[in-house]
């Protein structure tokens, strides 16, 4: 099946530094990956639930970047919970899925069962703490997606 996008970004408000200064540089600007990026290329007076649908199923991948106010977030749930739907009943798989635990929330804390049934399949990658990880973080990610 062919996608528009490499991947569609899942992220809080918080994160839209993060997204425009980290994400999009490494991945779109350095890896010529496409993203679909609701900040930056939702239509604007389309239905939300409708965006979001379409995300989902033009992108190859799901990555949700996990933090604090995603979890807290009814939207970014909706969007996880969808993205789980759309693996299990068009892809017969969760694969596609993809989480970027910030620090924020892998310091041992009780996560929402929603993460830890993708944690348990090994569909999550840490951001590091030390900016000496970033490129390897970065080059593991692009793994993930190319599998």
């Amino acid at each position: 099946m062919h996608y528009e996008y490499d991947a569609f970004l899942s992220y809080s408000g918080q994160e839209l530094m993060f997204v425009l200064h980290e994400v999009i540089p490494r991945l779109e600007v350095n890896k010529n990956l496409r993203l679909l990026i609701r900040d930056r290329d939702y239509l604007p007076g389309f239905p939300k639930v409708d965006s979001i649908m379409h995300s989902l199923q033009e992108s190859k991948r799901t990555i949700c970047i996990v933090s604090r106010k995603y979890l807290a977030s009814k939207w970014r749930d909706f969007e996880l919970n969808m993205a789980k739907v759309e693996g299990i009943k068009d892809r017969g798989t969760l694969d596609y899925i993809i989480l970027i635990l910030l620090p924020e929330v892998y310091n041992g804390k009780q996560l929402p069962h929603k993460i830890m049934d993708l944690i348990k399949k090994d569909r999550y990658i840490e951001y590091p703490k030390e900016s000496c990880a970033y490129d390897h973080f970065w080059n593991r990610l692009v793994r993930m997606m190319e599998q």
